[in-house]
């Protein structure tokens, strides 16, 4: 009989070391890191922040760079209108000054026209004239010649009161189209946090063996 209590009461005290053995292994398994969660959630809500920055300014820069664009498109067409205005002005002007100037000379031209018209009929006359001498033809030469010069230099002194003979004026450069605009540099896109991995679930802890309760002792 003693035998049997003995040995119920060491099975007891072994089912109990079980229990408390397992207790404190399940005491030391580590929890799934709420740090980690809270880390990630943070970090996804400065991502969500940072990527709304980053659309706003490639936004800001797609305007920027449009704007320039435009600028630079009305700024080339201004510069050829004031190129083509400012040729088709001067020529316009040389037109004007050559027509008046033009206007001027016209009597002087018709008054040398008239004097070497009449210069001619009397050489003519002069060397046409029946038994002319050798004296008398050198000089109708002579009085050609004089007569010419002399509408020539008429000519001249007419003309030179008029003022210098306008000029054409010539077509300037062709325009050279400067470079376009450089566009702007598109930000760095922000980089999603990765997620947290998974932290596996502790192992539950195996209930302890029951023990045996003890035969009661039978009296003898």
């Amino acid at each position: 009989m003693k035998i049997k209590r003995v040995l119920g009461v060491a099975l007891l005290a072994s089912g109990l070391m079980a229990g408390s053995v397992t207790a404190v292994q399940a005491d030391s398994t580590p929890l799934p890191a709420a740090s980690n969660s809270a880390a990630y959630k943070a970090a996804l809500e400065q991502y969500q922040i940072d990527m709304m920055k980053y659309r706003i300014e490639v936004i800001k820069i797609a305007i920027a760079n449009r704007v320039a664009m435009d600028k630079y498109n009305t700024d080339w067409q201004i510069a050829v209108a004031k190129y083509y205005a400012d040729w088709k002005a001067a020529i316009e002007q040389y037109q004007t000054l050559r027509s008046v100037y033009e206007a001027k000379i016209v009597p002087a031209v018709a008054a040398r026209k008239a004097a070497v018209v009449k210069a001619d009929a009397d050489f003519l006359a002069a060397v046409g004239a029946a038994g002319a001498t050798s004296a008398q033809l050198e000089a109708a030469v002579k009085a050609h010649n004089q007569a010419m010069d002399a509408a020539m230099d008429a000519f001249k002194a007419a003309v030179a009161t008029f003022g210098e003979e306008p000029v054409k004026p010539v077509k300037p450069a062709e325009l050279t189209k400067p470079p376009v605009p450089t566009k702007g540099v598109a930000p760095v896109k922000p980089v999603a946090p990765g997620k947290p991995a998974k932290t596996e679930k502790p192992e539950k802890t195996p209930k302890p063996e029951k023990t045996p309760k003890p035969e009661p002792s039978k009296k003898s």
